[in-house]
């Protein structure tokens, strides 16, 4: 019996002492607070039920009026922009209070109204487009199809009445994930995505489709090529060259004395020329020698004097020539 007392005993000691350190536990990691979502707030176009219980002759369901303005039977004209729901609901519990016993009131946001924002620019479809409540800068381009190849990674602009623009990074939004620049949207917001002529690179050469190649991000002269069809039958992929201009100030000027009257000659920035053997890149899976393209960069892909097609052209002018000699 004794035995058995004193068992019970510890189990009661090891259960306080699990009860202390729970607690001590919980007071060194305190559980985190869960940030409150702002409420919403009624304006013109959104569609409300209200609901009173046991009346349903009183209960509609109403679009706010473009002045603010709901209409409900009983109590006639209530104003709803401005407030939230549970505002609007205490509102029509106190005005509807006169005519029934003790209501309850209910209000429920059915259809949320929609906002006008423009987007124009290098965009695929620039318009007038109609979003829904809490929209972004994302949805808005979304809404546009996108940007266009000529599009620039860097600052559009965002126009709100008569403040000054709000510049958005599109590069942070869209390559870097930066949703800091996910700006919400206003009725009557214009996104503007200007032309960056910078952010492309040029294929030439012997490449099926030679021509511009839009700069998103990464991109690999290997790459550029895929882009632009792929090398011809002519190509020599092994002298390809990648033809970079520098900086303006990357050359100091030279200033040259003739006579009294001192010159001042501005050198035009550097060329720097980097071969990248493509055919290695292709044939060898050699990515180490692939070359990262910037901004204006210049991918050339000569053409092969001994391929194929100009072989069999030399052939031809000189059997011709050959023939002519003979007569």
């Amino acid at each position: 019996m004794v035995s058995s007392m004193g068992g019970e005993v510890l189990r009661a000691r090891l259960f306080a002492i699990g009860l202390i350190v729970v607690t001590g536990l919980s007071a060194s990691f305190p559980v985190p607070a869960v940030a409150e979502q702002p409420p919403y707030i009624l304006g013109p176009a959104d569609v409300v039920e209200v609901v009173v219980f046991g009346n349903p002759e009183v209960s509609r369901t109403v679009t706010v009026r473009p002045d603010g303005m709901i209409s409900l039977p009983l109590v006639g004209e209530i104003e709803a922009a401005g407030q939230t729901p549970e505002q609007l609901r205490q509102k029509v519990t106190a005005l509807i209070a006169a005519f029934v016993r003790q209501p309850r009131v209910t209000v429920i946001v059915r259809e949320f109204r929609r906002i006008r924002v423009s987007v124009l620019g290098q965009v695929s479809h620039p318009g007038v487009f109609e979003l829904s409540q809490g929209a972004a800068i994302l949805d808005a381009l979304a809404s546009a199809a996108g940007l266009t190849p000529d599009a620039g990674l860097g600052e559009a602009r965002l126009i709100r009445g008569t403040d000054p623009p709000i510049v958005i990074d599109l590069e942070g939004l869209l390559l870097q994930g930066n949703l800091s620049f996910n700006l919400l949207l206003e009725a009557g917001d214009a996104l503007i995505v200007l032309d960056d002529a910078s952010a492309r690179v040029y294929v030439l050469g012997q490449v099926t489709r030679p021509g511009v190649v839009p700069l998103r991000g990464a991109l690999t002269a290997l790459q550029a090529l895929t882009m632009s069809g792929g090398p011809t039958s002519k190509a020599l992929l092994s002298n390809a060259q990648v033809i970079r201009r520098g900086s303006p100030g990357a050359v100091a000027p030279q200033t040259i004395p003739v006579n009294a009257t001192v010159v001042a000659r501005q050198e035009g920035p550097p060329i720097k020329v980097m071969p990248v053997d493509l055919a290695k890149v292709i044939l060898e899976g050699d990515v180490a020698r692939d070359i990262l393209l910037r901004r204006g960069d210049i991918l050339y892909v000569p053409e092969n004097p001994w391929a194929l097609d100009n072989i069999s052209v030399l052939l031809g002018v000189a059997g011709n020539v050959a023939f002519l000699l003979r007569r």
